[in-house]
């Protein structure tokens, strides 16, 4: 079916006039509801700055390593994450003083050791004498 040029204007008028409600209803809030959201978005990160976070996040584990180096951790480089250059310090005393605690309690502590006393020093000698006062010592004393 074929319009007339008259009907095709008409129909074409029909549609612009459509077009221009349904764009004023729904289309322009829509949009700037979008605009006023996008302002809550994330900020979405360039290459250089993504490359510049990786670098300050190595500079970071360097100077970790480093310290820990120079108090002689060296060995627990992987149990610590550290973000600010105050609290690698203080981690690295709570470190040392855990360390100085365990080798106090890592001593070597007899669990069979008991007193002495004359007598028994007098018998691992087999002196009989000895024996003999240590006993009688109990007695007067």
């Amino acid at each position: 079916m074929e319009f007339t040029e008259e009907q095709q204007q008409y129909i074409d008028g029909l549609i612009a006039n459509q077009k221009a409600t349904w764009e004023a209803e729904y289309l322009v809030p829509a949009i700037a509801e979008r605009d006023e959201l996008l302002q809550y978005a994330p900020k979405q990160k360039t290459d250089e700055q993504k490359e510049i976070e990786q670098l300050k996040a190595q500079l970071q584990h360097q100077k970790l390593v480093s310290s820990l180096e120079k108090a002689n951790l060296s060995d627990f480089v992987d149990f610590l994450d550290v973000q600010e250059d105050e609290e690698v310090q203080a981690k690295i005393e709570k470190l040392n003083a855990v360390l100085e605690a365990r080798k106090l309690s890592n001593n070597y502590v007899p669990d069979n050791h008991k007193q002495t006393n004359a007598y028994d020093q007098a018998a691992s000698k087999n002196d009989v004498t000895g024996m003999i006062g240590a006993k009688l010592s109990k007695l007067f004393n």
